[in-house]
């Protein structure tokens, strides 16, 4: 039987995780929670073999959750199941510990497969992730200046990326707009850029997000 936790702040991804992980048989939810701080009081007295880990999470962001998992519990095998597509996150969780990188539109067939590679101490990478583990093989001795943001940072910019105002981007990660305000400066001055047209055309030419 695998034991499994669930963080995700979104209810009713939590339940529909939940309801379609407990049709199999030797897998068991044992407990799901909607913030980083949270997930680790309960970790404090249950330690799953897996746990399912959203990157938006309020407060501390996934990837940092992530590391403090790994550093407190590292035979815990996490699996990210986010929103974000695999070429904006999967490089950096995965670096931090991650055991697998999956997009929330995965199908269930295939989550619960990587579930029990994990599991038994295995990796679960996809088609998308491998490409892009290819890709930064290939390109290891080129530093970007994207790639020395912060994790925050970095979620910041993919949400101004996204069209998201400094006030919605607060509300999202449950951040203050002066906190929010300053990663956006901090994030701007590292890519030496002074507006967020200019950010824009930056994630486009690096590949962060696509042209429309």
């Amino acid at each position: 039987m695998i034991n499994l936790m669930i963080c995700d702040d979104h209810q009713i991804v939590r339940d529909g995780l939940s309801q379609i992980l407990g049709l199999y048989t030797d897998i068991n939810v044992i407990k799901a929670v909607s913030t980083g701080e949270s997930l680790i009081k309960e970790l404090k007295n249950t330690q799953p073999e897996v746990l399912l880990l959203d990157i938006s999470l309020p407060g501390r962001s996934g990837l940092e959750v992530l590391k403090q998992v790994k550093l407190l519990y590292p035979d815990i095998a996490v699996l990210i199941l986010s929103m974000y597509p695999e070429d904006q996150f999967a490089i950096r969780m995965l670096k931090a510990g991650a055991s697998s990188y999956l997009n929330k539109d995965t199908a269930p067939d295939t989550l619960v497969e990587a579930i029990r590679t994990i599991a038994i101490g295995g990796e679960y990478i996809s088609k998308e992730v491998t490409n892009l583990l290819v890709g930064e093989v290939l390109r290891e001795n080129e530093v970007l200046p994207h790639k020395i943001l912060s994790d925050r940072e970095y979620e910041v910019l993919l949400l101004i990326g996204q069209g998201q105002t400094i006030t919605e981007i607060s509300i999202k990660l449950h951040l203050s707009i002066k906190t929010i305000s300053t990663y956006r400066t901090r994030l701007m001055a590292k890519l030496e850029i002074n507006s967020n047209a200019e950010l824009v055309k930056y994630m486009i030419r690096h590949g962060i997000i696509g042209a429309e």
